[in-house]
């Protein structure tokens, strides 16, 4: 290895290790995935309410299917900025569509920030692009009534 490439590999390897064990994505509701039957029964340990319920947050599991990766978390509130109202609905997911492979309810927990809105964070297992084994992460999502966005941190 010569000394001109050393440094680009040192940087890539720690890029890599600063790198999100899984690509958390925020995307609209699709119609199937955010039905209400998917939310996990109790609803009232698997969903949560905030700023006097405005905002909704629900863990999802569309019936093990598929088989991979079938939990989802659901962020609603309503469209302050629609003329016609309505509701936000936004999904986080692994990966686009594919959802995790597990949720832990007990991990969801929120932050407000004034300025930046509410923070809604949880534990996931997925799987590994090429591997068996599941592993965990944490995953970090802004809610902004003011902007009407939910996005990932």
């Amino acid at each position: 290895m010569t000394r001109l490439f050393r440094p680009l590999l040192i940087a890539a390897g720690l890029a890599a290790l600063a790198s999100p064990a899984a690509a958390v994505t925020v995307r609209a509701c699709d119609g199937i995935t955010d039905q209400a039957m998917n939310i996990i029964e109790p609803w009232e340990r698997n969903s949560w309410a905030y700023y006097g319920g405005r905002v909704r947050v629900a863990v999802l599991d569309t019936g093990g299917e598929p088989a991979c990766c079938s939990s989802h978390l659901l962020v609603m509130f309503p469209d302050d900025q629609s003329p016609g109202g309505g509701l936000v609905c936004r999904l986080i997911s692994d990966r686009g569509a594919n959802g995790f492979a597990g949720i832990d309810p007990r991990s969801v927990k929120s932050a407000y920030d004034p300025k930046r809105g509410l923070q809604v964070s949880f534990s996931y297992s997925y799987f590994p692009r090429g591997g068996e084994a599941t592993r965990r992460g944490v995953a970090k999502v802004r809610v902004n009534l003011a902007r009407n966005t939910v996005t990932v941190e």
